[in-house]
């Protein structure tokens, strides 16, 4: 084999193991990870699920006001903060 091919090769061969040990790193990041993502995703699913029913959520809310009004109006005060913290946000997101 000429000097060229041997050079390309044991190039190859570092690049192959640099690449295992990066895999490795990644793995062992995202392994980390894997409970708070875990988390998120079945916070993601309930929200989906509550939005995909909207009587649910009516008829909950409806609950809350007549069993507790006042508990229901501080609700709705921290759900309008949100709802404006929200557009904000996605009003300054999308300049």
């Amino acid at each position: 084999m000429n000097q060229r091919l041997v050079d390309i090769e044991a190039k190859r061969a570092r690049l192959l193991e640099r690449a295992a040990h990066e895999r490795a790193y990644i793995e062992q990041a995202l392994h980390t990870l894997e409970r708070p993502l875990g988390f998120v995703d079945r916070c993601v699913e309930a929200v989906r699920y509550v939005a995909a029913r909207p009587p649910l959520v009516a008829g909950a809310v409806l609950l809350l006001t007549v069993l507790r009004p006042r508990s229901a109006f501080a609700w709705a005060q921290r759900t309008w903060g949100l709802w404006q913290g929200y557009r904000w946000l996605t009003r300054k997101l999308s300049i």
